[in-house]
């Protein structure tokens, strides 16, 4: 076995997730597509994999006689001296490819095979959420700047790449981020200059993309800044949140030794302590944790909800009509729905809604064992349990349990046939198959509604998903070593 297939190996997922239920005897109808033999003369950077987000595409690093190239779907790029952290990476679209590479004494972007110039130093590369617009940073001559779509905005000091600089708002049309020049930092919004600070926090688009907002530090004093506009001071201010509608803001703010929550400009009442607001889906209400008295309790809509020892996990329904979070009192977790607390067990996990708001199931521990809740009854108990995952419909629902070393699914209350392990699960849009990877005798395969592919592959890989493309028709990218080469492996279901 070649150094890069040993490395290569490592790839191999070994995460336990979801299985599925048996469906009406599907013929499964495989086919597998060639993305190119693994090159036994390269030695693979394992860490550098990375999937497209259909599981169409794949690309990674690999080093041969001390040079380095990205082997994309079995085309090999030229060789470089180095290639850049974090590289290479896709556009959101899938259709994009990226990755930084240095020739010499020179570091440039490689843009769907297109060579920039040469720089200094290039870094931060970052994709438009429409897939249309690239932007990265880099350095010449002792100044850094951004590059947006080939230009250059204007040089400083230093660009500040640790807080997701530079970055593009959500509808992709603005483009902002942190710089320095002569000891002061500032945002750069569309290559416009914002008023300097003695520092300033990573900044936040609003959802529709008309605000922009950061906490700013002037002396000892810091205040909050929206859309280059300083509002209310104070000694800190911590993270903030808008409203999926964009019509809300809030962020948590100490003056003195009390926490309090300032929404759209108004303060709430002073605690020991606040955590991070939550609105609701349909932004009309908002909650967070806050603390007083040793005491934590659910602010929501203005209210105080009853005092806990410790809160945990809180979810909104999607209608936004329920607000259900985990609680502990005297060593015991519970969850508390609308205000009124259910049955307590040693440990309690995340609250999970069914798309249509109806079903609410999580994870407990009780004497030693673990289940999964759904409308307050409980499951089978078992070693360990994932999370629960509904069904698009919101009528069906999985998760993974773990019983004496070996892993199976239960769907609907069913439990599926033992493996090794399973992995990347996925429900059909019209919620009527279920697919997983499951591992057994050290080869992976792929399972739709409980029938076993034929194939088998060494590793399904990692960042992979199983895909639906429709109803009946699934994909996702795999290893196998007997042919030595990458795969699409496709999927038909019929009757």
């Amino acid at each position: 076995m070649s150094p890069g297939i040993r490395l290569f190996l490592f790839l191999i997922l070994p995460v336990i997730f979801f299985a599925h239920p048996a469906s009406a005897d599907p013929k499964l109808v495989e086919k597998t597509v060639s993305l190119g033999k693994v090159p036994v003369d390269w030695e693979i950077y394992a860490p550098s994999l990375n999937v497209s987000s259909d599981s169409k595409r794949m690309a990674y690093m690999a080093r041969r006689n001390n040079k380095f190239a990205v082997i994309e779907n079995g085309r090999i790029s030229p060789e470089y001296d180095s290639i850049g952290k974090d590289t290479p990476l896709f556009s959101p679209n899938s259709l994009h490819m990226a990755y930084l590479a240095k020739k010499g004494a020179g570091w440039f972007v490689v843009h769907d095979g297109r060579e920039s110039e040469r720089y200094d130093a290039v870094f931060a590369p970052v994709f438009s959420p429409d897939s249309k617009r690239f932007a990265y940073a880099a350095q010449k001559g002792g100044r850094q700047f951004v590059v947006v779509d080939g230009k250059k905005d204007q040089g400083y000091d230093g660009i500040a790449r640790q807080m997701r600089s530079p970055m593009f708002s959500p509808d992709s049309i603005h483009v902002a981020y942190a710089a320095t020049d002569n000891k002061k930092m500032f945002m750069v919004i569309d290559g416009k200059k914002g008023r300097g600070y003695d520092m300033i926090s990573t900044p936040m688009f609003s959802p529709d993309s008309s605000r922009l907002a950061y906490a700013a530090q002037q002396g000892k004093q810091i205040v909050f800044v929206e859309n280059d506009q300083a509002g209310s001071s104070y000694d800190q201010i911590k993270v903030c949140s808008y409203s999926p509608d964009s019509r809300q803001l809030a962020y948590s703010a100490k003056k003195g030794d009390k926490w309090l929550m300032v929404v759209n400009g108004k303060e709430g009442p002073r605690y020991d302590g606040v955590a991070v607001a939550m609105f609701s889906p349909n932004s009309a209400r908002v909650a967070y944790l806050a603390i007083k008295d040793k005491k934590e309790m659910i602010v929501l809509d203005g209210w105080e909800d009853q005092a806990f020892e410790q809160l945990g996990f809180l979810s909104f329904s999607p209608d936004s009509r329920h607000v259900t979070y985990s609680a502990m009192e005297k060593n015991k977790g519970f969850m508390v729905v609308d205000g009124k607390a259910g049955a307590k067990y040693d440990e309690i996990l995340v609250p999970i809604y069914s798309p249509n708001s109806v079903h609410l199931a999580y994870g407990a521990k009780k004497g030693g064992k673990w289940l999964v809740v759904r409308d307050g009854i409980e499951g089978a108990a078992y070693d360990k349990i994932t999370l629960p995952k509904f069904s698009p419909d919101s009528r069906r629902m999985s998760y993974m349990a773990e019983r004496a070393g070996k892993w199976l699914m239960v769907v609907d209350g069913k439990e599926g046939k033992i493996y090794d392990g399973v992995s990347i699960p996925a429900f059909s849009p019209d919620s009527k198959h279920l697919a997983y990877a499951a591992l057994s005798k050290g080869v992976w395969m792929v399972v739709v509604d409980g029938e076993e592919g034929t194939n088998r592959f060494h590793a399904i890989l990692k960042g992979a998903a199983l895909v639906f493309t429709d109803a009946t028709h699934l994909h996702t990218l795999a290893l196998n070593l007997a042919r030595q080469e990458f795969v699409v492996y496709e999927i038909e279901i019929r009757k």
